[in-house]
């Protein structure tokens, strides 16, 4: 029996369970191994959509695009749930070592695996950027998440399918309300209601910087860049999306002025995908 006096390390060994654990239990189900770099992105398979698109969501897009662009080697993955992602957000890519590595560190990923872009030539390159997920991907995450035929077609119908219709609508309720919320801090100018009318003038101004430094070129960065990216995953699923939108009519009309954009959403996605 152990006395007062008695080290502590005494007591514990008097007591049966300080032998840690005290029955190894083998897990039910293993994690499944990768032999190549999975990417995780919102969407459907192919064959359960008419849409060529693998997702509409413009981040995964965008991605999937520059991965594409570096020749690197990779399988897709599709799922609505982001959580085994490091931000707990979509797209993110699992290497086979079991590395998981978001969206905001595929570029420095390619660059330390040999797999970085070619240079583009675009001083500019970060402002056109900037410019285009300021005022080009807040009108596609309109068309989405705030557009009530988007909700119900693209975010409610594609993304959140998998659940219950009341647990559906909640959780899309909630996307909805922080899409909103996020795009009025962002820009002010959006205003308490999120007019639609002024999503639709910036997009259309940055439309127009986007054809004139286009020009005749292949791409618009010179080559294969993060703006072409941004701007090709914006652009394709304005196109592809089934709504309609005013942005998506000024695109397609038939003397659309954009035609030398769309024909480079088109030329890019009938290269890499």
């Amino acid at each position: 029996m152990a006395t007062p006096e008695a080290p502590l390390r005494e007591i514990l060994k008097s007591i049966s369970f300080t032998q840690l654990p005290l029955r190894h239990i083998e897990p039910f189900f293993e994690p499944e191994k990768y032999s190549t770099p999975q990417l995780f992105i919102y969407g459907s398979p192919p064959s359960n959509s008419k849409s060529s698109l693998p997702t509409f969501d413009t981040e995964c897009l965008r991605t999937l695009t520059v991965l594409k662009f570096a020749n690197y080697g990779f399988d897709v993955q599709y799922t609505n749930e982001p959580n085994g992602s490091p931000n707990g957000k979509l797209p993110y890519l699992l290497l086979p070592n079991g590395q998981a590595i978001s969206s905001d560190g595929v570029l420095k990923h390619l660059e330390e695996s040999g797999h970085k872009l070619p240079e583009s030539g675009l001083n500019s390159e970060i402002v056109y950027c900037t410019m285009v997920e300021r005022n080009l991907v807040p009108i596609v995450e309109y068309i989405m998440w705030v557009d009530s035929i988007g909700f119900e077609k693209i975010g409610n119908g594609r993304y959140l399918r998998n659940y219950p219709p009341f647990v559906r609508y909640m959780l899309g309720w909630f996307k909805s309300s922080n899409m909103v919320h996020d795009l009025q801090v962002r820009q002010t100018e959006y205003g308490a209601a999120l007019d639609g009318q002024v999503l639709y003038d910036n997009a259309i101004r940055v439309l127009d910087s986007l054809l004139i430094l286009l020009g005749d070129r292949e791409f618009l960065a010179g080559a294969p860049s993060q703006l072409d990216a941004c701007v090709f995953a914006c652009l394709n699923i304005i196109i592809e999306a089934p709504v309609e939108s005013p942005i998506r009519t000024t695109l397609l009309r038939t003397d659309s002025k954009y035609e030398p954009l769309v024909s480079f959403a088109l030329r890019v996605a009938e290269k890499y995908f």
